[in-house]
Formats: structure tokens, sequence, C-alpha cells
């Protein structure tokens, strides 16, 4: 059959917390701009990587520190925008989903108390927030998305 090799756009094939390294990345989010949001698991950050650089730039959280602050993360699986230019993060080591703001040091969280291993995240055409929650095994809605 048709076997192609991929092209490596994003860290070095070693684990590690330089700007050019990841440690188990799980989540991907692409821009119109091809740049790159990577849920980077194993250093607890999210990594803005721009179409064609070597190096990333954390936007979220702090490299190889897990915790429960508002600027921290714990365990990150999965990363989306809404409408507004707002990013989501899973942040599953919390249970919880942070909402972004570009340039902000800091998340707010949007849902928490009712997750338990959530593992996936979507928009619907409503601008509502679903999850996947794996522990509860079910899909919940959160009408999370606003200007504000």
């Amino acid at each position: 059959g048709n076997h192609t090799a991929g092209v490596l756009i994003a860290g070095n094939n070693v684990a590690g917390r330089t700007p050019y390294q990841l440690s188990s990345p799980w989540g991907i989010y692409v821009d119109a701009n091809y740049t790159l949001y990577i849920a980077d698991y194993g250093n607890h950050r999210i990594q803005k990587w721009i179409a064609g650089a070597v190096n990333a730039t954390t936007v979220a959280g702090v490299s190889g520190v897990a915790g429960s602050w508002s600027y921290e993360l714990h365990y990150p699986t999965a990363i989306t925008f809404d409408q507004y230019n707002y990013m989501y993060i899973m942040d599953s080591g919390n249970n919880r989903i942070q909402r972004w703001w570009s340039g902000f040091t800091h998340g707010v969280t949007v849902a928490s108390a009712s997750l338990y291993n959530p593992r996936g995240m979507a928009f619907d055409t409503s601008g509502n927030l679903v999850i996947a929650d794996e522990s509860y095994h079910r899909i919940v809605l959160f009408p999370v998305s606003c200007r504000e």
C-alpha cells in the first residue's frame, strides 16, 4: 500500500521542557494561520507554535509545574477556541475547563464541580461547550461562551 512519512512540525523527538521540546502532547488546535496550540500534558502547559518556528511560546500554565491556581494547569489534554477568540483548556488533572484570553497570565474556571476526568470538548453551533466526562460516563453541555 501507500505509506508516507509525516513531517515533523513541533517538538524534537525527545521529551523535555525547553521551548523546542514537548512531553506527552495530547490535544492540538490549529488556527487559520496554521499556528499550533499544543496541550503539553507532561509539562502542564499550553504551547503556541507558529508555523515554521523553531521554538514555541508558553501561553498558559507554568512549564513543568502542576498546580490548581488560576495560572497553573495539571495535565491539560485539549484546547479549543470560541467565536470571540477565548482559549478553552481542558485541565484534566484539576477536573476543570479554564478560559484564557490572549496575553493573560491566568485563566478563569468555567466548568469544574460536576466534572470527573473530562476527556474531549467542542463548541456546538449555539456557542455551548460540550464535554465528554469519562468517569461519570456522560456528555455534558455548558453555556459558557461570552464576550466578557
